[in-house]
């Protein structure tokens, strides 16, 4: 059996990069990781992974909590988490909580009990047992969705506030005068507060009214289905809708066309997300599409770089959106 001197002469490199190789950890590059492995099957080296783990503490896990593995949000954030950690030779261990704030600490600690190396955090809210659990974590954690810049955390957010006053701004250009917002649960300061926040100022703006109101759901169809119709009736003048997902708005557009009027005509209707529903519905939503996969991209490797240097500064990362015109508005 050949040593690590063997396999670094053959893969032209030094014994620490073959070791770095070896142990799957981050900053080597693809080419010269390939070279490597070429040189290691060549020679016919083999390594222990128990032993490389106990000898180099390092487990080589990462451990992702998430509200709700359904989400669009999620899947396409999935995608660019696990591109990020296979390059670095991460595993990734998911964790879902149901929209659960309890289960979230539970998974953190969790976690921890685990020897992860890191956590990224799919974050629904932000209050005082959840930051205390954050600041007791032994590993770096990384916040997706929700600003916790505030309190150290380390976080990559979407432009919330700002894509509350487009939303806005898009519906008075259409014509709209009277506009409500569906929201979800108040805890959620991004989806709920700072959308419906971005939204009163695009019509203070304007000199228009205030929103004719802001009610609050659920992440579902169903939700946004149940919620307009009520809302139809109780403000017969609504000529716009901004809701916080396109699943809302989507439920809230079977609405409307039950109540025999034309979402797009009547109603004007937008949504956030860019969910691929949006685009087969009748009408077409139009909708704002964030960088999901990217968020999942700039978090990872947030993530690995506090792994790799436990002392890094604290970053918050704002990432932009796009209108996506099609029929509803």
């Amino acid at each position: 059996m050949s040593g690590l001197h063997a396999v670094a002469k053959l893969a032209g490199v030094s014994k620490s990069t073959v070791s770095r190789v070896i142990n799957n950890e981050y900053g080597v590059k693809t080419t010269t990781k390939e070279k490597v492995q070429k040189a290691i099957a060549e020679c016919g080296y083999m390594a222990n992974q128990v032993a490389r783990d106990l000898k180099s503490q390092k487990t080589h896990l990462i451990g992702v909590i998430t509200p709700r593995i359904s989400s669009n949000a999620v899947a396409q954030g999935l995608e660019g988490i696990s591109g990020v950690f296979e390059e670095a030779g991460k595993h990734i261990l998911l964790a879902n909580s149901k929209q659960d704030n309890g289960k979230e600490i539970e998974y953190i600690i969790r976690f921890n009990q685990r020897r992860v190396e890191g956590i990224l955090l799919y974050a629904t809210h932000l209050d005082a047992p959840l930051i205390e659990a954050i600041n007791q974590s032994t590993v770096p954690i990384v916040l997706i969705g929700q600003d916790g810049s505030l309190f150290n955390i380390p976080s990559v957010i979407h432009d919330d506030i700002r894509v509350g006053f487009s939303a806005g701004m898009r519906l008075i250009e259409s014509g709209a005068l009277n506009i409500g917002f569906i929201g979800v649960n108040s805890q959620d300061i991004a989806v709920d507060q700072h959308r419906f926040q971005g939204l009163q100022q695009s019509l203070q703006h304007a000199k228009q009214i205030s929103p004719l109101f802001h009610s609050r759901g659920e992440f579902t169809i169903e939700s946004g289905y149940q919620q307009t119709k009520k809302l139809l009736l109780e403000w017969p003048q609504l000529d716009a809708l901004f809701c916080a997902t396109d699943r809302i708005a989507i439920g809230a557009m079977k609405a409307i066309t039950e109540s025999g009027k034309v979402p797009g005509k009547d109603i004007k209707v937008l949504g956030v997300g860019n969910d691929e529903l949006g685009q087969v519905c009748t009408p077409s939503l139009s909708t704002f599409n964030y960088a999901f996969e990217l968020s999942g991209k700039k978090s990872s490797s947030m993530l690995l770089d506090l792994i790799e240097n436990k002392h890094a500064d604290v970053s918050k990362l704002v990432l932009s959106f796009d209108l996506i015109d099609r029929q509803s508005c």
